[in-house]
């Protein structure tokens, strides 16, 4: 199954799969929106750099939205979700996971396909300012979300892949490369690119059964099949 991904910026990237059109955690950027799909946003947490009430400026053109519950909107045309539930909506079967900072992450089954969201889900470890005490408990937490979807096989993992965690910066992607992922795309980078091209050399000679993507610019446009 051919699919069309748009990296917006940050977190969000669309996702074109046969009739249907997901967004993901948009807050800025330049949105590329068919007219002839049905079009679902999808927000794993409120913060600013993940959702934006602009979102509901295309919602005309929108059949749904999945927010997650700690975001306060009083919008038409939500479906609300917290943490460990299995829903559907329309073509889709929707799991979510509990992130270790805020929101959830999202496990969607859609026409067959598994694709994985991360949201701010991740083994968020600070080494200048974190105790070690703070590492475990951070790694256990991680470890326990993702051990929940261990077993499905992944066509497609958008995962954070972000500089600012210095010498970590791939503690939580390598563990989801373990999880043998057909796509991974690195997210949460804002525009340090480099990193994306970093995390993709030193990881494709290791994980070969994995197609390790990076990003050069915005609006960047990846096609693969699934």
């Amino acid at each position: 199954m051919r699919v069309k991904i748009e990296y917006i910026h940050h977190s969000c990237y669309t996702l074109e799969i046969e009739n249907n059109f997901l967004v993901f955690d948009y807050f800025e950027g330049q949105l590329n929106i068919p007219k002839d799909k049905n079009v679902y946003f999808f927000v794993s947490h409120a913060h600013g750099d993940h959702y934006s009430s602009k979102i509901f400026d295309y919602k005309e053109k929108v059949k749904k939205y999945i927010i997650s519950k700690d975001v306060r909107c009083n919008e038409d045309n939500v479906v609300f979700v917290k943490h460990d539930e299995k829903i559907k909506v329309d073509e889709m079967e929707i799991t979510t996971l509990n992130s270790t900072d805020a929101g959830v992450a999202f496990m969607i089954n859609i026409l067959g396909k598994n694709i994985f969201f991360a949201g701010d889900l991740n083994d968020w470890y600070w080494e200048m300012e974190d105790s070690i005490m703070q590492k475990n408990d951070m790694h256990a937490r991680f470890v326990r979300e993702i051990d929940k979807i261990k077993n499905i096989k992944m066509d497609i993992a958008f995962f954070l892949v972000d500089s600012r965690q210095a010498g970590q910066y791939d503690l939580g992607g390598k563990q989801i490369l373990q999880l043998k992922p057909k796509n991974f795309l690195p997210m949460h980078f804002w525009e340090d690119y480099s990193i994306t091209t970093k995390f993709k050399n030193v990881y494709t000679p290791i994980y070969k059964d994995t197609t390790i993507y990076d990003i050069q610019n915005k609006n960047q446009i990846i096609e693969l099949d699934i």
